[in-house]
């Protein structure tokens, strides 16, 4: 993958002065559903303060981050302000081998938690916000007994994506979900979708 380029960060518009900072800037919204963070510092001598931002934005598609640094005079901020910013990549495919260690270590628990929650409301009721909870107390749980978590919801983004499907037609797609070995505990989330089954009627007296 080709490396990311530093953003516009349109410095001129002072976003990095506001409570909060209006960041991600533009450039950083255009790539796509993000999620982001900051912290504040700030350093006073005889003549002036000078404040630090730092923020972070997380690409939900691709898990790509970028980390931005602004510096400036709270006297002068346009005059004196200074930026830098660190790009990390998205994180390497993973091999078939170790998504079936990853299923084998949270896919049981991620469904069994979902299963505990049936006929309750989670959060404001949102599926996204479902897993989310599930993955959150799930990661406290393997913290607490010294094992790997598994990676927090990142905006809409679950996990390690393993399929994606478009159905030109309706039953097109039939069958497929089990040769793409979707597997108990992993997460779909469906846009539109028609479901249909056969079950044999009880006999009637």
């Amino acid at each position: 993958m080709a490396q990311q380029k530093d953003f516009d960060l349109a410095l001129s518009t002072k976003w990095f002065t506001r409570e909060p900072p209006a960041f991600p800037v533009p450039s950083m919204k255009a790539l796509g559903p993000h999620t982001s963070t900051y912290n504040w510092f700030w350093e006073q001598d005889y003549t002036d303060t000078t404040k630090t931002l730092i923020c972070a934005v997380r690409f939900t598609d691709t898990n790509a981050i970028t980390k931005v640094r602004v510096s400036w005079k709270r006297s002068n901020p346009l005059g004196t302000v200074t930026a830098q910013q660190k790009h990390f990549p998205p994180p390497s495919d993973l091999s078939p081998e170790e998504l079936d260690a990853c299923h084998k270590m949270y896919g049981a628990n991620i469904a069994t938690w979902a299963e505990t929650a049936v006929d309750t409301t989670v959060g404001d009721g949102e599926c996204w916000t479902l897993i989310h909870r599930a993955l959150t107390d799930l990661a406290d749980t393997y913290r607490k007994y010294g094992k790997e978590p598994p990676l927090i919801s990142q905006g809409r983004s679950h996990g390690y994506p393993i399929l994606t499907l478009t159905a030109p037609t309706q039953g097109s797609n039939s069958g497929l979900l089990q040769l793409a070995d979707v597997r108990r505990g992993d997460i779909m989330e469906l846009k539109s979708a028609h479901f249909h089954y056969v079950t044999e009627a009880a006999p009637q007296k």
